[in-house]
């Protein structure tokens, strides 16, 4: 299914549970577009999901180009019907801190 969706140029999902850490990744190393955005926080105190325009793993000295606050336990859906492209890559990191770097 994957495979066509890569060929037809159809979106294709991605899923991650956090360990408990930064999660620092990337979900594409190649320009992209992303469409829509679900997550949920578990924990008590808000986080933060940090996207970046990247082809590697971004660290924390970086600069994210959308940061999208996921309060607790309040499932965030953000969808992007135009999409948002992202000319290096796709790539994210998870927070305690809003701060961009």
């Amino acid at each position: 299914m994957a495979d066509q969706a890569r060929i037809g140029g159809g979106a294709l999902p991605y899923h991650l549970i956090s360990l408990g850490t930064v999660n620092a990744t990337v979900v594409k190393a190649t320009p992209g577009q992303v469409y829509s955005v679900q997550a949920v926080n578990i924990n008590a105190a808000v986080r933060y999901l940090k996207l970046y325009n990247k082809a590697t793993t971004p660290a924390q000295t970086d600069t994210p180009v959308h940061v999208i606050a996921l309060p607790p336990s309040v499932p965030v859906s953000w969808p992007i019907p135009v999409g948002v492209a992202f000319s290096a890559g796709i790539a994210f990191r998870l927070t305690t801190g809003i701060a961009d770097n």
